[in-house]
Formats: structure tokens, C-alpha cells, sequence
């Protein structure tokens, strides 16, 4: 395996009132989506939920649950280098379930700028660094530096040797979070269709 996938789907979705994986965009979950435009890209994909088991029987998807104290995203991303490293995948790549546009280019444009960088990040109007792409050598570095009590991506990623690759457009990395969020994922999905 050469690049494994996860999705982070260990928040509470407090804003949206249910888990997003399950909410409906166009006819379908969310996971759906993210899956049809992420799968693609990698080798493998995995989801990253502590809810039940049982609530995700549809997807076939393995699921891995947030390794030790919940650390937000940080706590998914060790556990999915965990799971990375015993299945000999040299990088880890990381999308949220909340992005259903995400870029169908988003990981081939980290590999092909990561070089000997530890990670490469999305860029748009903003840093995107859960849109980002995972060396599986720098599990070692990133635990020491959650040890110190860091729990930012972004701030971890910037004392890895790191890349950022731009994208003109925002629309891939709109984050799902409210029902008006939902709204505008659904106009723009209807309007690329």
C-alpha cells in the first residue's frame, strides 16, 4: 500500500445537530460523497468515528477510533499512522467527512509536491491542514509534539519539514457544519452537474 486514506469523522457535530457522516446531500450521506471524490486518490480508505460500529455497516469501510484522549483531529491522525505503519503505507492522507467537494486532484497535487517534505497542506484563502498529505516517517516527530501538549495540525505540521500547494478555488474545501452550509453544498453540486 502505498498511500492510505482517512476520513475524519471524529467530531461531535454539534453545529449540524446529527453525525454528518449520515446527512443527506442530493439523495445521498455525506460519507458517500467523500468517499466517491477521495477513494479514488489513495490505495486504501479507512474512517476515523468513535461512534458505534453498527452505525456505519453500510459504508464496508474499516473503522478506527481516536487513539488515547480525544486530541480532535490530531487524536485520528495518530491513530490512522498507526494503522498506516502496520500495513507498510508510506503516507497518510487526511480529508474531513464535512468537505462532499473536495478536489478530485487534492492528493495526486500533495504527492507531486511533497518531494522530501514530511507533509503537503492545502492552500486556498486559507491553510487547509485537514486537506493535507501524511508521511508515515514522521510518526515519531508528531508524537513527541503531542506530547508537549500541541494539538493544532497546522502547528504541528509547521515544525515538520512541510509544503503548501495552492488551489484557486475555496469550493473544494467548504465545510459542512450547518444546514445552510448544506444548502450551498447542494446548489453547488447541483450546479456542476
Amino acid at each position: 500500500m502505498h498511500i492510505l486514506g482517512l476520513i475524519l469523522a471524529g467530531g461531535r457535530s454539534e453545529r449540524m445537530g446529527q453525525d454528518k457522516t449520515l446527512v443527506e446531500l442530493a439523495g445521498r450521506p455525506m460519507l458517500a460523497h467523500v468517499c466517491d471524490r477521495f477513494g479514488p486518490q489513495v490505495d486504501a480508505l479507512i474512517l476515523n468515528s468513535n461512534a458505534a460500529p453498527s452505525q456505519f455497516q453500510h459504508s464496508h469501510l474499516p473503522l478506527l477510533p481516536d487513539e488515547g484522549e480525544s486530541m480532535g483531529p490530531l487524536s485520528g491522525l495518530l491513530a490512522g499512522l498507526t494503522y498506516a505503519r502496520a500495513r507498510g503505507a508510506q503516507w497518510l492522507a487526511l480529508v474531513p467527512i464535512d468537505a462532499p467537494l473536495l478536489p478530485r486532484d487534492l492528493i495526486p497535487r500533495l504527492l507531486a509536491a511533497i518531494g522530501q517534505n514530511d507533509v503537503a497542506i492545502a492552500r486556498s484563502t486559507h491553510i487547509e491542514p485537514m486537506f493535507s498529505l501524511w508521511s508515515c516517517r514522521a510518526e515519531a516527530q508528531i508524537r513527541r509534539r503531542a506530547e508537549t501538549g500541541e494539538r493544532a495540525l497546522y502547528r504541528i505540521a509547521a515544525d515538520l519539514r512541510h509544503v503548501y500547494v495552492d488551489f484557486e478555488s475555496d469550493e473544494g474545501f467548504l465545510n459542512v457544519n450547518t444546514q445552510e452550509e448544506l444548502a450551498r453544498a447542494h446548489h453547488l453540486l447541483h450546479d456542476k452537474s
